[in-house]
């Protein structure tokens, strides 16, 4: 997972390490590990931070290089994340036995993201996104229009 683009924001705001992980409720060796790629931002993590600079996940995350302002000041809704990967799962006619294999994981893992019992982690929301073409913003409610990955 590469996840430079939070570094450049960070730069492009004048904040160091320290003042942007304080302003995340974190430590900064924890905010630090991000940066250079050896941690993945937790999703809510995530979401904070594209909130602070009212930037687009899918941006942040390297899924796209078209930087938009997107204005989302909520917390992460588990529940209607977990609807609408179900939603597409079933369009895209996947069952969640086979998405639970291309995630490495089980079936009752996929089965409790659906119905917003866990969040889903970052690393298979983002392949999720990569898979099915759609907007990471999107699937976490960040946008209201049902969108395909700019590109």
């Amino acid at each position: 997972m590469n996840f430079d683009k939070i570094r450049a924001i960070r730069e492009d705001n004048d904040l160091t390490q320290l003042e942007l992980a304080n302003k995340l409720n974190i430590k900064r060796s924890t905010y630090s590990l991000w940066e250079i790629n050896k941690n993945i931002i937790p999703l809510i993590k995530l979401n904070e931070f594209c909130n602070m600079f009212n930037v687009n996940m899918d941006y942040v995350v390297g899924l796209t290089n078209v930087k938009k302002k997107v204005v989302y000041n909520k917390p992460l809704d588990k529940v209607i994340i977990g609807k609408k990967i179900k939603q597409v799962r079933k369009e895209l006619n996947i069952t969640q036995v086979s998405l639970a294999k291309k995630f490495n994981t089980t079936h009752s893992a996929i089965s409790a993201y659906e119905n917003g019992i866990i969040l889903i982690p970052t690393i298979l929301i983002i392949e999720f996104a990569k898979i099915t073409g759609k907007s990471l913003d999107w699937l976490c409610s960040r946008e209201e229009e049902k969108v395909e990955i700019e590109s």
